[in-house]
This record gives C-alpha cells, sequence and structure tokens, in this order.
C-alpha cells in the first residue's frame, strides 16, 4: 500500500536556524514524538550524508527506522535502509522567504506492509506529522532563548 504525504509550514525564523535544527539527527529525540533514542550512526562529511537509526515506543512495541540522510543546500533527503516499511524516501525542504521567516515542507512517499497501511491512515500521519512540527517549533523556540539568554 502506497503513501504520499506532504505538510507545509511558514516559521518565523530564519532558514539557516531550521536547517540546522533539522539536519541535527542527534537532537530528534528531543521532540520527535515516540522517540526514545536518535543516533547518527555513520558520516560522510565529503558526500554530505549520515546513516541515522532512530527508535520509537508505541504502544509498548519497538520500532528501529535506520536511514541515509543526504544534505543538500536546501533540502535533506532521507532514504529508509531498515525498518517498518517496505520502502520510504522523505525530504525536507527550507526556503527562506524574509529576513523573518522561511517555509518548511516535509514530504513522505512509502510503501507499507498492509496491516501498517491500515494503521497509518492520512488523518493518523498528519496529526503524527502536526505534533511532530509543533514539538520541532517549541524545541527550536526553547533553544533560542536559551541561546539568547546566554549572550545576554
Amino acid at each position: 500500500m502506497k503513501r504520499n504525504f506532504e505538510l507545509t509550514r511558514i516559521l518565523p525564523y530564519s532558514k539557516k536556524l531550521v536547517f540546522e535544527q533539522i539536519a541535527d539527527f542527534e537532537r530528534y529525540e528531543q521532540y520527535l514524538p515516540f522517540c526514545t533514542a536518535s543516533r547518527s550512526l555513520n558520516t560522510d562529511n565529503k558526500n554530505f550524508s549520515q546513516v541515522g537509526e532512530l527508535e520509537f515506543e508505541i504502544v509498548g512495541v519497538c520500532y528501529k527506522i535506520r536511514s541515509r540522510n543526504v544534505v543538500e543546500d536546501e533540502r535533506i533527503l532521507i532514504t529508509q535502509i531498515k525498518g517498518p516499511f517496505e520502502e520510504m524516501q522523505a525530504s525536507w525542504d527550507v526556503e527562506q522567504l524574509d529576513n523573518e521567516s522561511c517555509k518548511i515542507s516535509f514530504r513522505v512517499n512509502a510503501k507499507l506492509p498492509h496491516f501498517l497501511g491500515i494503521l497509518l491512515n492520512d488523518s493518523t500521519v498528519n496529526k503524527f506529522v502536526n505534533i511532530f512540527l509543533d514539538s520541532f517549533v517549541n524545541d527550536l523556540d526553547t533553544r533560542i532563548k536559551k541561546e539568547t539568554k546566554a549572550t545576554k
């Protein structure tokens, strides 16, 4: 069963700041719902890529997703290496709009096993990604406030 999903948001931050937060794979456990661990397993600075692993616990069941993450100018391309999906490609795009805001877009194209496809309907995915983006923004707000306070 194939699923495609896209969510876009305007954020009151610079592209550079938002992109750094997204690219910091090891911080995902700080704000990604149900994520219990996030780690970089291998980094290739020459090709601007890394292999990362996320661990989730949902209703007492643990899942791991290992992915290859390629960093480009305004995009991070994510390809599942091992995980619960038959196939999964995703991307984060960040575009500067003006001096004080940027647009982020998160896209996912996945092929799901039948049972997972039933559980992950469009409404569930939409809720999860919105919770994730809200958590992402809250974490970024907290980080900015701490950094601002430290420089005063």
